[in-house]
């Protein structure tokens, strides 16, 4: 594949991204491909008190190396301010930050999950990391925010609706591409699928609380 510019008018072929659980490397089509993204933690392997993981993109040199460019923060809040205030509706478990608003095309956003019973769908909205409407200044959905993206199941969809990619919660956690997508959609969709396997493995990992002493206790 051509080494892509960072454009959003690029589009870029479907293929497989794989993450390997425990590592920090997304590949396409398998482990020994080249690598496309960079996480500074094991997503898969984190439990509830991780709270930021960075994603970076591995961009080809002429040389043959990778220079890695931090494009997004992953970020998790478990609680409101002070961690004694249940989490808001209108505020974002999981969302993702733009490390520079200098690369084109990419925008701050959040999973928001289906309150409807027996509905397992979830959208992806804008987020206003600095909270302006939100009661405790945290970040929020932008009000009456179209969404960007769709997942039902392990289906994603984009703001139209049409099917773009599919996820596999297999023990590589795999992410299959079925669409040609600009660069920047591409980037926002590995980053929002990296926040779900991070949701799927914190809500199977066994809970960690903080002892009296400071120490990590498992329960």
């Amino acid at each position: 594949m051509a080494e892509p510019r960072d454009s959003t008018e690029t589009s870029l072929p479907p293929y497989d991204a794989v993450s390997q659980p425990y590592q920090e490397s997304i590949h396409a089509l398998t482990a020994d491909s080249p690598v496309l993204y960079h996480l500074s933690l094991g997503i898969s392997s984190l439990s509830d008190i991780t709270t930021e993981v960075e994603l970076s993109r591995v961009e080809p040199k002429q040389d043959g190396s990778g220079r890695q460019r931090h494009i997004y923060d992953l970020r998790y809040m478990r609680s409101g301010p002070g961690g004694y205030v249940k989490l808001p509706s209108d505020s974002p478990h999981y969302f993702i930050e733009r490390a520079s608003r200098r690369v084109p095309g990419l925008q701050d956003l959040g999973l928001k999950k289906s309150r409807l019973p027996g509905k397992a769908c979830t959208t992806v909205l804008p987020v206003d990391i600095r909270g302006k409407t939100s009661k405790y200044s945290i970040p929020n959905f932008v009000k009456d925010s179209a969404p960007v993206f769709s997942i039902n199941k392990n289906r994603w969809a984009d703001a139209q609706g049409a099917l773009i990619a599919s996820m596999h919660d297999t023990a590589e956690h795999s992410l299959v591409v079925t669409a040609a997508l600009p660069r920047a959609q591409f980037d926002m969709l590995v980053a929002l699928w990296c926040c779900k396997v991070w949701e799927s493995g914190v809500a199977n990992a066994e809970k960690v609380h903080e002892g009296i002493d400071g120490g990590e206790e498992f329960s």
